[in-house]
């Protein structure tokens, strides 16, 4: 069994300055600057102009060329809108991308072996509607705060994200193990015969947000965190 790696990028939006603003807003190309000169709230701006930035500066770097030479596709399939995962595109593939924020952290996942899904939140009550929604019965009984529920959200949204499934699949389909226990998928109502080849991963805890990592392969796998900062001020 091989083994693969997979780097996720972070940074915090309270932490970004107006160098860092600027140095991240000339990474965008064409359609990105017009989609992120669209958004009416300047940390909503930030957070999508900071994951293009680091999504950028990643691959260019793995890939020995320029940032402006990176193609990524957002093409939704089933609208065709720019709105979906993001795909390393043209004559450079070879990675795998996915993009994920929540609150004040930005995270970029890239991996080199198989589809990936990443999925941060940041810790918060949501109201009692919401659960059902996410968790199934014996999941719900298992919930002892804010944060448990947070590791179920992020755990599973980290699966639909790496299937590209989205918010399309019901997320009370999936039944993963308790918050307390290794990150695992343990049935997919309809899909059971893609659990077997769905690894996941809970990343470094915060006091703020959680943050899980799914990954479509049973190679073994080699994951690391690192701040982006330094990176983007390159």
């Amino acid at each position: 069994m091989s083994t693969a790696t997979v780097r996720v990028w972070w940074v915090r939006l309270s932490q970004v300055d107006d160098a860092l603003d600027a140095a991240t807003a000339r990474l965008l190309v064409g359609a990105e600057r017009a989609r992120a000169a669209a958004y009416l709230r300047s940390d909503d701006r930030l957070r999508f102009q900071i994951g293009v930035a680091v999504t950028r500066s990643v691959l260019a770097t793995d890939l020995d060329c320029r940032p402006d030479e990176i193609q990524l596709d957002r093409t939704c399939p089933e609208c065709g809108r720019p709105h979906g995962k993001v795909r390393v595109a043209g004559p450079r593939p070879g990675r795998q991308v996915s993009v994920s924020h929540s609150g004040d952290l930005i995270g970029v996942a890239v991996g080199t072996v198989a589809p990936l899904g990443l999925d941060v939140e940041q810790i918060r009550a949501v109201e009692a509607a919401v659960a059902p929604l996410v968790l199934t019965p014996s999941e719900e009984r298992q919930v002892r705060s804010a944060a448990d529920f947070i590791r179920y959200w992020t755990r599973k949204e980290a699966v639909v994200k790496a299937t590209e499934d989205g918010l399309r699949q019901p997320l009370n389909l999936i039944t993963v193990t308790a918050p307390t226990e290794p990150p695992r998928v343990l049935a997919w109502t309809g899909r059971d015969q893609l659990t077997a080849t769905i690894q996941l991963h809970d990343l470094a805890t915060r006091t703020d947000h959680l943050a899980s990592l799914a990954v479509l392969s049973r190679d073994e796998l080699t994951i690391t965190e690192h701040d982006a900062r330094s990176l983007l001020l390159t």
